[in-house]
């Protein structure tokens, strides 16, 4: 945060630009929102959105870092890496328009991240994935984000598809559809939805590093 923002009408200022601009640009891309576009979603003059993010860029690049402390507090909340996957699936049915800018971001801007000097979601990747213990965490991880990704991203078109009885049938056990494929994804669960001993493992093996850094 600039020292622009703290101040209580600064905050205020700040946290009506970047809900703005988190609209905008759910439904636009990046290149489709402009700083204009944003303080007219704000009800603010142009110059204080430039006051506070002189670049759209900067502005962006707040947003994301927000997402990414967001989903870094749900995991600190989490004990165990099944506390874990139950925080990211609530995660994504409470926030699907952050989910479809991180798809965007994904889809939108791979030249912008090979030359990022930050990564707002580096902190969350590397600590989830210590969290689990398989051979490979990381794909693990993208496995699991992708698929509730996916489902929040094609919702509408599915929707469309199966038509409305069938989808707010479907929308009722989305919670417990996603749980159970997570859990399956990162070995959580075995076939009859037990938890497996390599679940018992990374939960101690999370519990041996915590005390490691004390």
């Amino acid at each position: 945060m600039t020292e622009r923002s703290h101040t209580p009408k600064g905050q205020r200022a700040r946290a009506q630009i970047l809900a703005a601009a988190e609209a905008l640009l759910v439904t636009h891309g990046f290149h489709g929102a402009s700083m204009r576009d944003i303080a007219a979603g704000a009800e603010l003059p142009l110059a204080t959105v430039v006051y506070h993010f002189a670049r759209k860029e900067q502005l962006y690049a707040a947003l994301l870092h927000e997402i990414g402390n967001e989903l870094v507090a749900a995991l600190d909340r989490a004990a165990t890496p099944d506390a874990f996957v139950e925080a990211l699936v609530q995660w994504t049915a409470d926030q699907p328009g952050r989910v479809k800018l991180l798809l965007r971001e994904l889809l939108d801007n791979p030249m912008r991240v090979r030359k990022a000097t930050q990564l707002p979601l580096a902190p969350f990747v590397e600590r989830a994935a210590a969290m689990l213990g398989v051979e490979h965490p990381e794909l693990a991880l993208l496995h699991v984000v992708g698929g509730l990704s996916y489902v929040i991203a094609a919702w509408p078109t599915v929707e469309r598809i199966v038509g409305g009885d069938r989808a707010r049938r479907m929308h009722a056990g989305y919670r417990r559809e996603a749980l159970a494929f997570a859990r399956r994804a990162l070995g959580l669960e075995d076939s009859h939805g037990s938890r497996t001993a390599m679940s018992a493992r990374s939960s101690r093996a999370r519990s041996h590093r915590a005390q490691d850094h004390r």
